[in-house]
């Protein structure tokens, strides 16, 4: 996790900080393969989740970070098949970061942050061939 959740207001800047770093590893995943559309369709979920948790910021009175001047991305991308292996892990940390956050959020999102932590696990499974289980709380 790249910060400790403890409360709602650590939890909304987790969250928003994984958005803001898949929209930029979907960039780099996405001039990788040789058809990017799937990877910048994921990048426009994130967008677009960016979006929205931003406006929760604003409605619950918080500042919300900025992104980060510059990211890492592990594993290396250097073709289409690790390219996939990237996506599908981006995808499974994003599900950690989720997951971890439910409980701290406030009780008006809840449900919009579990349909996209299902999303995520759909995007996972969709690069890797792989279901994995995950809990989450409503």
């Amino acid at each position: 996790m790249s910060t400790l959740v403890k409360d709602e207001l650590t939890a909304l800047e987790d969250l928003l900080a994984s958005c803001y770093g898949a929209i930029y590893a979907y960039g780099v995943v996405a001039a990788y393969l040789s058809d990017p559309e799937e990877a910048l369709n994921a990048m426009a979920a994130f967008r677009i989740h960016r979006d929205q948790l931003l406006t929760s910021f604003d409605e619950f009175g918080y500042p919300a970070p900025a992104a980060s001047a510059a990211y890492s991305i592990t594993p290396q991308v250097l073709d289409d098949p690790s390219a996939r292996v990237a996506a599908a892990l981006l995808e499974e940390n994003a599900i950690a970061h989720w997951a971890n956050a439910l409980f701290y959020l406030p009780a008006q999102i809840k449900q919009r942050e579990c349909e996209f932590l299902q999303g995520c696990a759909i995007r996972s499974f969709s690069w890797s061939g792989i279901a994995k289980a995950f809990s989450s709380a409503t």
